[in-house]
């Protein structure tokens, strides 16, 4: 995109931003754009950060996750509509991102990326993030959800099991108190879990959710 016609599109001081990015040769340039665009706090710099994620540099991406989780809410709607098709490693942020919000709209995508992507990160991710984003939603999506992490507790991918006991007890904690009894059913399956990390995350979650009132 060339200066000119991103000015068109976004304030100056973003479209200023988006040029040093295209531009920057540095992973030190780099952080500094993307921190300065984080900063600037204007939602039209969000998909010039999603951006920056398929940059193959982790610092760079980590920082860039940081500042669009500074949006909150308001960058749900800029993830969804520019998630990556093509590079899994951008597109784990991105769910990473929308899973950390927790917001309700995110619920179709991560529950289809949890089915169906081929990248265990981000297979991993939407699995964490599910419970937090389905309490949010109606009971009919929130069972479906609990069906859905019932699955991943049998996942071959032990990151996809752990995930689903993290993503379980965010479902008791925060999700309708009719579906507890079965959560606490479903973490009683993580329990019998040959790997010994999944039995004592499950532990933890049982824990954590009997010292709750």
């Amino acid at each position: 995109m060339s200066s000119a016609s991103a000015a068109q599109a976004f304030p100056i001081a973003v479209a200023q931003l988006a040029a040093e990015l295209e531009q920057a040769t540095s992973p030190e340039e780099l952080l500094r754009v993307v921190r300065a665009l984080g900063a600037l706090g204007q939602v039209e710099g969000i998909p010039i950060l999603i951006r920056a994620f398929g940059f193959n540099r982790p610092a760079v991406g980590e920082a860039a996750l940081e500042e669009v989780l500074r949006f909150g809410e308001a960058a749900v709607q800029p993830l969804l509509s520019h998630i990556d098709g093509f590079d899994y490693g951008a597109r784990a942020y991105s769910v990473r991102a929308l899973a950390r919000i927790g917001h309700g709209d995110a619920y179709p995508f991560l529950a289809e990326a949890i089915v169906a992507d081929f990248a265990p990160s981000v297979r991993r991710a939407a699995t964490r993030g599910l419970g937090r984003v389905a309490a949010k939603r109606p009971l009919l999506d929130q069972e479906r959800a609990l069906h859905l992490l019932r699955q991943c507790l049998a996942d071959a991918d032990w990151g996809v099991r752990y995930a689903a006991v993290g993503s379980l007890t965010d479902l008791a904690r925060q999700g309708e108190q009719s579906l507890r009894p079965s959560v606490e059913a479903a973490l009683q399956m993580a329990l019998e879990d040959a790997d010994p990390l999944i039995p004592l995350r499950a532990q933890m979650s049982w824990q954590e959710l009997a010292a709750e009132p």
